[in-house]
């Protein structure tokens, strides 16, 4: 991939990388989780490999998660919300998170794939950083990812963890797709 030709280049639907599913699974297969709600699941490969009860929504068949209304009953939150959808000002990851406060609560855990400017690159008075600081529930892990982690994809992209306290603080998602956690 020439990255001259690919600077900044964003899909709108991304799918996530196996080796990232693969990764999130064996941090979290032995954590106990009951139900997992992916808001944003495409595929549905971030949640396949789990082995409890799972609540796969997709725009693509019809269940806009941005537009419901219903609490969600779930101990766990999976999602590679779409970066770029958003009209003028509007970042999609934000609204995401959003929305899974509002029907899944402050203390649901959380993980979100999402650009860096998710909580980097904010101005003290940022709306988005007021809410990191006091409405979000507190990042307890960061994932840093590969700038080419997706494929045709060059953007700068990291996990976040929210609400998981048994993980470590970081981790980098290993280069070698056979590396264990």
């Amino acid at each position: 991939m020439d990255v001259k030709k690919n600077k900044g280049i964003k899909r709108s639907d991304t799918p996530t990388p196996t080796n990232v599913c693969d990764f999130i699974y064996d941090l979290l297969k032995d954590k106990g989780f009951k139900k997992i709600l992916d808001p944003a699941c495409g595929d549905k490969r971030l949640t396949e490999k789990f082995d409890c009860e799972k609540i796969n929504l997709d725009i693509k068949e019809g269940q806009d998660f941005l537009l419901m209304e219903d609490k969600i009953d779930c101990d766990l939150v999976i999602v590679n919300p779409p970066f770029n959808q958003g009209k003028g000002k509007v970042f999609m990851p934000e609204l995401f998170m959003d929305k899974i406060i509002e029907l899944c609560g402050k203390n649901v855990s959380i993980v979100m794939i999402t650009p860096m400017g998710f909580r980097l690159n904010q101005k003290k008075t940022s709306k988005r950083l007021k809410k990191i600081r006091s409405i979000y529930p507190p990042i307890t892990s960061i994932i840093s990812l590969p700038v080419d982690c997706f494929d045709n994809t060059l953007f700068h992209t990291e996990i976040l963890c929210f609400n998981l306290n048994t993980l470590e603080p970081h981790y980098l998602l290993p280069t070698d797709e056979s590396a264990v956690v």
